[in-house]
């Protein structure tokens, strides 16, 4: 609190007690401190608040017409001081933040970045993600893709997720060109990002334009980790039928990875920030929910427009289908 105010804090209490002393005892300040606080605020405002003659101290008119805009301005201060004690407190709290297991690439960057701007908070960041623990609230913000059943729950776009099925150069030399789905069912197909890490059912489409089919069933290898998926196909031993397109841009611009299935591809996808509704009220939970939707929409949008540059435009039509 600031000495000015400090001074108006002394006149409240004095003109409500009439007493040095007491006003002492209720601020916790000596008698001395007392008077020269008063005597430094007559000394700025040039006038006499007090008749020290009387015992009590009578409050002079000016005085009487000071009290209530001195008790305004002290309640003010004092709830800007309560609000700003309050945020700091909550932003000493713990952000529980439950993510895929896709997500090391930019993540570290971007909650780097926001704790620079906050840094009394506390970030714990939980993979892979699950559902069903997240609805238990054992976390606080959750980053979901698709559709999910959550009333309860305050969504923020983060984005479209893009899908495109890529192999190594390698592996298409030495396996040939894969331009329709019926081609997969000679070659062993990777694929992930599953409502349950502990399925092996294949619960998407491919789509090129308006003609959609299942994926052909043949020799397949599922991991519920799309890093798994995209070192399977670096090493050449197989299709990666599903990989994210922020998980392998960089890939797709050195030539290491190529795309495949002329156009066929996964269906694109909502992304999402997730926080339950009475989260939603924590400034410091939201704020942070907020950065993160921002952050990742500018990701996706970044990779979108490198891929433009990569590919034809009828093929980049067809991916963001």
């Amino acid at each position: 609190m600031s000495e000015e105010i400090i001074n108006w804090a002394v006149f409240i209490v004095l003109y409500d007690t009439g007493s040095v002393s007491e006003t002492a005892v209720k601020l916790k300040l000596d008698n001395s401190a007392v008077s020269k606080k008063i005597k430094n605020l007559e000394k700025k405002l040039g006038v006499t608040l007090f008749d020290r003659s009387a015992r009590p101290f009578l409050p002079t008119q000016i005085a009487s017409e000071l009290i209530e805009p001195a008790r305004s301005l002290v309640n003010s201060r004092e709830k800007i001081k309560s609000l700003l004690s309050s945020r700091i407190s909550d932003e000493t709290q713990i952000v529980r933040l439950m993510v895929g297991n896709s997500q090391r690439k930019y993540l570290p960057k971007i909650i780097s970045k926001f704790l620079d701007m906050h840094p009394q908070m506390r970030i714990n960041v939980i993979s892979p993600l699950d559902i069903d623990e997240f609805k238990r609230r054992l976390a606080d913000i959750a980053f979901i893709s698709g559709s999910f059943s959550l009333p309860d729950y305050i969504l923020r776009s983060r984005g479209r997720m893009l899908f495109v099925p890529v192999a190594s150069p390698e592996y298409i030399q030495a396996h040939g060109q894969i331009t329709e789905p019926d081609d997969l069912s000679n070659h062993r197909i990777f694929w992930n990002l599953y409502q349950s890490r502990y399925s092996f059912l294949v619960t998407f489409p491919l789509r090129k334009g308006n003609t959609v089919c299942n994926v052909p069933q043949g020799p397949s290898l599922r991991f519920s980790n799309v890093e798994m998926v995209k070192d399977a196909a670096l090493q050449g031993i197989g299709v990666a039928i599903s990989m994210p397109l922020f998980a392998c841009i960089d890939e797709l611009e050195s030539g290491a990875l190529v795309p495949v299935l002329n156009g066929w591809h996964r269906p694109s996808q909502e992304n999402y920030v997730a926080i339950h509704r009475e989260d939603w009220n924590k400034p410091f939970v939201r704020c942070f929910a907020e950065y993160l939707a921002q952050e990742f929409s500018a990701v996706e949008m970044d990779c979108e427009s490198r891929l433009k540059k990569l590919v034809s435009s009828q093929y980049f039509k067809e991916i963001c289908l």
